[in-house]
């Protein structure tokens, strides 16, 4: 059979939904953003783009349909957010442990004992510590380390309250060093204490970063810092004790942590491939994912994204399919052929036939093949008086399909869905072979022909 053309239809909506599918995940990463941005400037100056200002911007133009006007910034923005969003994580998990450092330091030296006018800076400091603004924070901390360079350099010949600890001050010094805000402290005489009375600051300075780290917007971890806070009062054997305690449970709540995130990130593209849709399946999956982030395990996560990914796939290609469809038999219809569609939707393996009243010994088979591509061919029908071979009037007919599928693809241009052609055998490429002559209107398949008319 001559006269074979492969054209590959691309519709419009396709790439709009590619395009929601990504502003959606952009907007997630926006709002995370936009979210520790604000917990940073809580506690530090923060630089740079105002992120809760840029996510409400494009969150208006979502919700007023002007979504297409956030294209313009999408490649600047989908590679620069990721890394933004991970120099936020660490200034703010630094931020969070150099205030926790200086409150175990404080709380440290008030457990060696502190004269009146030091206890009254001491016993403003406490949890509040956690909250100080940048400057108040540097205020602060030039306190404690004054109070420490104090009791280093002239220590008290009677105790105030109780006999300083060099172990004790040994972990203040190096708890307040790692705050980034002291220069180094030089101890009395070296060594002072043992490695492992230096170790329990290290360890300690390791807690701080690794609690500042954690996502409270995934779990409230104020049980651990409260645990911290019982340090500074310890013995060193308790303190130890205290530490490894502290660490398990820190270690456990790091995995909960990266699992929580892991889930949510699969969640949310879950979700950003539900985005495009509006109906009672898309929200039925919404359900699921929502029922699979409740659960807190990747593996019920990943599951519910999966099959909301498979069934936006699908939907697509439904959808898609529906309008092409449409699309062809309207044009189709518009240009005076008379067309019999087979089955209920465009799907592969569904075929179109169009014919010319005129042309009774002639027709055009369309079918749907994957990926959005049609495939439509020329056929003749046995009939008395017909030539073998290439023929003058098969020509005639083979030219004037190719005449009319070239307006055909200019009007489904007009309409959003744009072709390309992937194969075009010229008319007379090859003789036809005729089918048998048709006695009755009915389609391959054996139903009978519906035509659909253009109304």
């Amino acid at each position: 059979m001559s006269k074979l053309v492969l054209v590959n239809y691309r519709i419009s909506e396709a790439e709009e939904r590619e395009s929601r599918r990504k502003i959606e995940l952009l907007r997630q990463m926006l709002a995370r953003c936009a979210a520790l941005r604000q917990k940073l400037t809580e506690l530090e100056p923060v630089a740079g783009e105002d992120w809760a200002q840029t996510l409400a911007k494009y969150e208006k133009l979502i919700e007023e349909d002007r979504w297409r006007e956030f294209t313009p910034d999408y490649n600047r923005l989908y590679g620069e957010v990721p890394g933004v969003i991970e120099k936020l994580e660490q200034a703010l998990a630094e931020a969070r442990a150099k205030r926790t450092r200086l409150e175990l330091t404080a709380a440290t030296l008030a457990a060696l004992g502190a004269s009146p006018e030091e206890r009254a800076v001491l016993d403003t400091l406490g949890a509040r510590t956690a909250g100080l603004y940048s400057d108040k924070y540097a205020a602060a901390a030039a306190k404690v380390e004054a109070m420490l360079r104090k009791r280093l350099d002239m220590p008290p010949v009677e105790p105030i309250e109780a006999a300083p600890s060099a172990a004790q001050l040994e972990l203040a010094a190096e708890l307040l060093s790692a705050t980034g805000h002291a220069a180094p402290i030089t101890l009395p005489k070296p060594a002072v204490s043992s490695q492992e009375k230096s170790t329990d600051a290290g360890r300690i300075s390791r807690l701080a970063a690794q609690i500042g780290g954690l996502d409270t917007s995934l779990a409230s971890f104020d049980d651990l810092l409260e645990r911290l806070r019982e340090l500074p009062g310890a013995d060193a054997a308790r303190r130890t004790l205290l530490i490894e305690s502290i660490e398990l449970a820190a270690g456990e709540r790091l995995a909960a942590a990266r699992r929580g995130r892991e889930v949510s990130a699969i969640i949310d593209d879950g979700r950003a491939w539900l985005s495009p849709f509006t109906s009672m399946s898309a929200d039925e999956h919404r359900g699921k994912l929502d029922a699979a982030a409740a659960v807190g395990e990747p593996a019920a996560a990943r599951t519910a994204r999966d099959e909301a990914k498979k069934w936006a796939e699908d939907e697509a290609r439904r959808q898609d399919g529906a309008r092409i469809r449409a699309a062809l038999v309207s044009e189709l219809q518009g240009l005076g052929y008379e067309v019999d569609v087979q089955g209920p939707e465009w799907t592969d393996g569904t075929r179109i036939t169009v014919a010319r009243p005129s042309e009774p010994n002639y027709d055009v088979q369309l079918s749907a093949i994957a990926g959005g591509q049609v495939q439509s061919k020329v056929r003749s029908y046995d009939h008395a008086g017909r030539s073998a071979g290439v023929n003058r009037r098969d020509v005639e007919v083979e030219q004037n399909w190719c005449d009319d599928l070239a307006k055909l693809n200019k009007l489904l241009a007009e309409r959003g869905i744009g072709a390309e052609i992937l194969r075009e055998d010229g008319p007379g490429t090859a003789a036809q072979v005729p089918l048998k002559a048709r006695s009755a209107p009915q389609s391959e398949t054996g139903h009978t022909k519906q035509l659909e008319r253009k109304a």
